[in-house]
């Protein structure tokens, strides 16, 4: 998947290059539109509704990231990935 490219713009940037930051936009960036000093907006791409194949391709991708893989060491716990834990 590709990275989301995140930036941030004013309102007044906005209203004086609103076609710029559509082309960005379509592009693939993502605005963050900020109104004195904070975030009040976001102006990303559409995204398109996936297809059934799509949509059951990725049902069985997370099904088979659920399972994991036997590696033979027992599944791994939150412990395991975060604390100093033996194997």
């Amino acid at each position: 998947m590709a990275e989301v490219q995140l930036s941030t713009v004013t309102v007044r940037e906005l209203n004086a290059n609103i076609s710029k930051a559509i082309a960005r936009v379509e592009a693939g960036e993502t605005l963050e539109i900020m109104k004195n000093g904070r975030v009040v907006a976001e102006m990303r791409p559409h995204m398109r509704e996936q297809s059934e194949a799509w949509r059951r391709a990725h049902k069985d991708s997370a099904t088979f990231l659920r399972r994991g893989i036997n590696l033979g060491i027992g599944r791994v716990k939150a412990a395991d990935k975060y604390d100093d834990a033996e194997i």
